[in-house]
């Protein structure tokens, strides 16, 4: 299976690697130079982790498969990157059944204001409903401009805190 794998420098020292899981969802994380691993979750379950031997860090549940691809690090150093990858959907298919909604308008992305705690918030950069409080506990939240932003992931967060701007422009549609 072709996850497409990206890996940028962010700093001398640091890179950013990504993916496009079988979902949908576009996950990214941040790795730093001499880390064991980075690791994240996708929203539909699937594990992502980066590191010189994160092959051990992430263990195939029942109904998931490892996969491991080789990289070099920028700075020269073999790191792997690794998968545990289940039984994805396509979030806008009608099947997709995981716990979240994905907004369908750019309209629908900005509605980050909760009068209502109990409201679920919307990701700015994907569109899916975030439960506020799971968020925050998850350390998926970011202030900017007076104003909270809650994320499904710390893919979404990075890119959100990369360029707020974009993500804030009335004209941006939300995307998977």
């Amino acid at each position: 299976m072709d996850l497409d794998l990206q890996i940028k420098s962010k700093t001398d020292d640091s890179l950013v690697a990504s993916y496009i899981c079988p979902c949908g969802c576009k996950p990214r994380l941040g790795y730093a130079r001499g880390a064991d691993h980075a690791q994240d979750g996708c929203c539909c379950g699937n594990e992502f982790a980066v590191g010189p031997d994160a092959s051990a860090q992430l263990r195939a549940g029942d109904g998931f498969r490892q996969e491991v691809q080789a990289f070099q690090a920028p700075w020269g150093e073999p790191l792997q990157a690794v998968w545990t990858i289940g039984p994805s959907v396509d979030p806008n298919a009608p099947s997709h059944d995981h716990d979240h909604d994905h907004a369908s308008s750019g309209a629908e992305s900005h509605d980050h204001a909760l009068d209502d705690p109990a409201r679920p918030a919307i990701d700015p950069v994907c569109g899916m409903s975030v439960d506020p409080e799971t968020a925050k506990a998850k350390d998926l939240h970011l202030q900017h401009g007076g104003s909270d932003y809650y994320f499904c992931g710390r893919g979404c967060k990075l890119e959100f805190g990369d360029d707020p701007a974009r993500y804030l422009d009335p004209t941006y549609v939300p995307s998977m």
